[in-house]
């Protein structure tokens, strides 16, 4: 044995000059051999871990329990390499929409994988080019009760229109309430939640986007953000008097107003659709004069026709006399 190692030594020192060639282009074959190897798809089976999440009403958004999928897939070498290493120790947190979890009992929620198609390349990586079939074809994910409560949002700024514009809504959030996780004393203690400042200016034409919700602290929201929409249109303004109506009166009863004229200010959609001379929509309530001990009646709208936007009265209170 002596000899022999002797011999190898002395044949590596006497071509030195050779090996300084030959190892380098040996370690450059090999790794244009190996990369060429792992770049080729295969058809192997792979496993992964996965957490489950979602915005299930009354449920926690994190599943309790870790779920493993299992599948044969068609991928790179290179993938599948990484997934024997790290696949079982490896672990995934996986959005799943409400509509994809199946109810089952108590806190367990089904979900079949092949029900999203774009699951695969999610949880095994978009190396991964198609899954041929799951092993485990249903996943059961654990999400406990919270408490919560389903409280408005309410818009948090200010909305300011270019001249002869305005918007009949205001501002629209949708959705218009969302779901609040947490303790019931800090639950008790909210009555809305708001955005995030949030100024329009200049609008003479609609506008829409989305705006981040502010968390109250100690608290989940069910979700983070909400689209915001103003229908905006433009008007004209003309001043139209009005004659006093009475709604809701008895049989034989007669009621005198005064004035039985009033001014307002009416904003109409422009381009006009009606006359400006065919609205009248003032009244005055039987069932408030009856109440009243003066008299006095506060000066009513009744349905806005078409076109009318907004009408705004000279004076808001009228007197009314039984006849």
């Amino acid at each position: 044995m002596k000899e022999f190692l002797s011999r190898v030594y002395a044949y590596l020192k006497a071509h030195r000059k050779d090996l300084a060639v030959l190892i380098p282009s040996f370690l450059l074959a090999f790794s244009i051999w190996f990369i060429h190897n792992v770049s080729l798809r295969y058809s192997e089976i792979l496993s992964t871990n996965v957490v489950a999440s979602s915005n299930l009403e009354g449920r926690r958004n994190l599943s309790s329990n870790i779920c493993t999928v299992t599948a044969r897939c068609r991928a790179t070498g290179y993938t599948i390499l990484r997934n024997k290493a790290f696949g079982n120790r490896s672990q995934h947190i996986i959005h799943i929409p409400e509509s994809a979890l199946k109810y089952r009992q108590g806190d367990v929620y089904a979900f079949a994988p092949e029900s999203m198609p774009e699951f695969g390349n999610i949880v095994f990586g978009s190396s991964v080019s198609s899954v041929e079939h799951y092993l485990s074809d249903t996943l059961y994910f654990q999400f406990p009760a919270e408490e919560y409560r389903k409280l408005p949002v309410r818009h948090k700024g200010e909305c300011e229109y270019a001249p002869q514009y305005m918007s009949v809504k205001g501002v629209q959030l949708i959705p218009d309430s969302v779901y609040v996780y947490g303790e019931p004393a800090v639950l008790e203690s909210l009555s809305a939640i708001q955005t995030e400042t949030k100024f329009l200016t200049g609008m003479d034409a609609d506008v829409h986007g989305f705006v981040d919700l502010e968390v109250p602290k100690g608290v989940r929201l069910s979700q983070t953000s909400v689209e915001y929409r103003v229908n905006v249109c433009r008007y004209i303004t003309t001043e139209v008097s009005m004659e006093v109506k009475v709604k809701g009166l008895e049989n034989g009863r007669s009621v005198a107003v005064f004035p039985s004229t009033v001014k307002a200010r009416v904003n109409f959609l422009y381009p006009l659709r009606i006359s400006r001379d065919s609205v009248s929509v003032a009244y005055v309530d039987y069932a408030d004069f009856e109440q009243s001990k003066s008299g006095k009646c506060i000066l009513r709208t009744d349905t806005l026709p078409d076109g009318v936007l907004s009408v705004e009265f000279e004076t808001d209170i009228v007197d009314c006399v039984a006849e």
